[in-house]
């Protein structure tokens, strides 16, 4: 499958393009990328990052590939920091996607209850009209309260846990990944919800947490989903991925930035 994923370039940090190109191609997918901006590192853990904005490149990069006749199997959006590139993406939905291609955004713009730096609520209001073309989103907790008005918790019961899917399912999307559900303190996974049936994968927790799983995570269900897994196949080998990369990046004190992700796909390799 050709895919092309519209995110940052996190030049350092292990995040948005940078774990999403070498994994969708691990797992067979031809790669190209339309980069929204370029950071010298993510914006978590780190201070006095720079930022190079390309929303003026983007038209031309589109058009470009417009005359070449170019065309993706697949579109997959990340995190986007300018309000004007939501029309880009949708042009890139409406002239690059082949017929019956599939279109899938992650809203990555919020985690822990609050917005990433530097993002306004007009991100918001652009993450919906993206939402509402999608074939899947994948949102997670905080996202979602952000894209539907409801409350972040830090735990999610199963009443809480619906409300939500139902909403971001209103949204317009055909199918809602919903990551980083955590039904108690012990436990920690995703749901799918394609308006009737909800699929659950639930992991034992790790005590840490890192930025970037929400990438890597969100790559493996893109990936799993062209490759013609099942949906419960495709939550169970993203969530146990993302649990393997925490450990095996754990015990490293020096490496709090990002999980060793690039371990797992070894081991993959290997067996």
């Amino acid at each position: 499958m050709k895919v092309l994923t519209i995110q940052d370039i996190s030049c350092y940090g292990q995040c948005s393009t940078t774990v999403a190109l070498p994994i969708l191609s691990h797992y067979g997918h031809e790669t190209a990328i339309l980069p929204s901006a370029i950071l010298s590192t993510h914006t978590c853990g780190f201070k006095d990052f720079t930022v190079l904005d390309l929303t003026d490149e983007m038209p031309k990069i589109i058009d470009h590939w417009i005359h070449e006749r170019i065309k993706f199997d697949c579109i997959y959006t990340g995190y986007i920091g300018d309000k004007r590139q939501f029309g880009y993406i949708l042009k890139c939905k409406e002239e690059l996607l082949v017929p019956g291609g599939l279109f899938i955004v992650d809203p990555a713009m919020a985690d822990n209850g609050k917005m990433y730096p530097g993002l306004s609520t007009e991100i918001i209001f652009g993450m919906r009209k993206l939402c509402s073309k999608a074939d899947y989103i994948i949102p997670n907790i905080t996202e979602g309260c952000f894209l539907t008005g409801n409350d972040y918790k830090e735990t999610h019961d199963t009443e809480y846990v619906n409300k939500l899917l139902k909403d971001l399912f209103d949204l317009g999307c055909k199918n809602v990944i919903l990551t980083g559900v955590q039904e108690d303190s012990d436990t920690i996974g995703a749901v799918a919800y394609d308006g009737i049936t909800r699929t659950y994968n639930l992991e034992v927790k790790e005590e840490k947490s890192y930025h970037g799983t929400g990438d890597i995570f969100s790559s493996i269900i893109v990936s799993d989903i062209l490759n013609g897994k099942n949906l419960k196949d495709t939550l169970r080998h993203a969530c146990k991925f993302i649990i393997e990369a925490i450990r095996k990046t754990v015990d490293d004190d020096t490496h709090s930035y990002g999980v060793k992700y690039e371990e797992v796909l070894r081991d993959e390799i290997n067996n």
